[in-house]
């Protein structure tokens, strides 16, 4: 009990901190822009920074090496994503939709709560799990829900890899799960390796010529492509890809209409993250889908292949953490390998 109160001290500090500038110490992390870690003895000092103003602190953290808590709370799929590659599932008690989580056995389903939409949760779901602990991601300044959430004596971590826009800057949030529960070595072994095999298959990518691709499909009207210096563009380019946005340098993604579309992409090889399964569906819902060469040549893929009916999607789970099977699965479909595909599989 003393712990949980410390730590509920610790939380409010670090709301509190927001106009506060960014300790000044080497912080030992590698690609993430989104928090900084500091060894210190046994324990380490974790800062979250805010993902809207630069050099803002958002919340800052001490922790030692015993686990924080017990019963944890989660509000996003790629939390569960970094909780699953640690074997700490049996913490969480609760969840954002548990329905949309892939790495979650049928059991685990009916085991944990429900809370509800992650942007607006069901406070009283939530409060019913009497948990030790709320995993919160923030999607816009002044979000009111970590006070709420924290007015009731529940302490909140923020968890916003999301905002990250290359692979392993995504990927090193792991350290943080690995502080929250305890397994700070099991971490850091974890990232290592990711980080270790996604540098090395860049290099592979330097030995092949690379293939032209484009990406995604027409949504309500629009069809949005990633920027270059976007989580996905910055995947086209390790992975050796000629990419017709690859010189963008925005971190998001950018809006075009079909015509646009066709006029830049009719002739890429490959074509990534259509979100159907057959290529029937894609001529079914625009005729136009058949102008592209990927389309007449076969090289449509989707990022369903670990996918359930629900909607969870391990892409956005595991993926996350091992942003190395992506490259990996990107490079193999530019070289026209389609054999032991992870997370990308060719419409039917």
């Amino acid at each position: 009990m003393l712990k949980i109160k410390f730590y509920i001290a610790l939380c409010l500090f670090g709301l509190v901190c927001v106009a506060c500038q960014p300790t000044t110490n080497t912080p030992a992390t590698d690609e993430t822009t989104g928090f900084s870690i500091e060894n210190q003895d046994d324990s380490i000092f974790i800062t979250l920074y805010s993902p809207w103003q630069k050099g803002q602190v958002l919340q800052q953290l001490a922790i030692g090496n015993e686990p924080l808590a017990e019963r944890v709370v989660c509000t996003s799929a790629t939390h569960i994503g970094f909780i699953h590659e640690l074997g700490m599932k049996d913490k969480v008690i609760g969840v954002s939709r548990p329905d949309r989580i892939y790495n979650f056995t049928d059991d685990e389903r009916q085991r944990i709560v429900d809370i509800g939409d992650d942007f607006q949760p069901n406070m009283e779901a939530l409060l019913l799990c009497k948990p030790d602990l709320v995993i919160i991601s923030s999607y816009m300044e002044g979000d009111a829900l970590p006070q709420q959430i924290q007015s009731f004596g529940i302490p909140v971590i923020y968890c916003n890899e999301w905002t990250e826009t290359t692979p392993l800057a995504r990927a090193e949030w792991i350290r943080v799960f690995g502080a929250i529960f305890g397994c700070r070595p099991k971490a850091d072994s974890i990232y290592a390796s990711v980080r270790n095999a996604y540098a090395q298959l860049k290099v592979d990518s330097l030995k092949f010529k690379g293939k032209s691709i484009m990406s995604g499909m027409s949504w309500r009207g629009t069809w949005y492509v990633p920027a270059g210096g976007s989580f996905m563009g910055t995947l086209f380019k390790d992975a050796g890809a000629a990419y017709r946005y690859a010189n963008n340098p925005s971190t998001s993604s950018i809006p075009l209409n079909l015509e646009l579309v066709i006029q830049e992409f009719a002739d890429a090889d490959v074509w990534v993250g259509a979100d159907v399964r057959t290529l029937a569906e894609l001529k079914a819902m625009d005729a136009k889908h058949t102008w592209f060469s990927a389309y007449q040549t076969g090289h449509v893929y989707h990022y369903l292949k670990r996918a359930l009916p629900s909607g969870a999607n391990d892409f956005w789970e595991s993926g996350v953490v091992h942003p190395e099977r992506i490259l990996q699965d990107l490079q193999k479909v530019l070289r026209g390998d389609t054999t032991h595909l992870y997370y990308i599989a060719p419409l039917k």
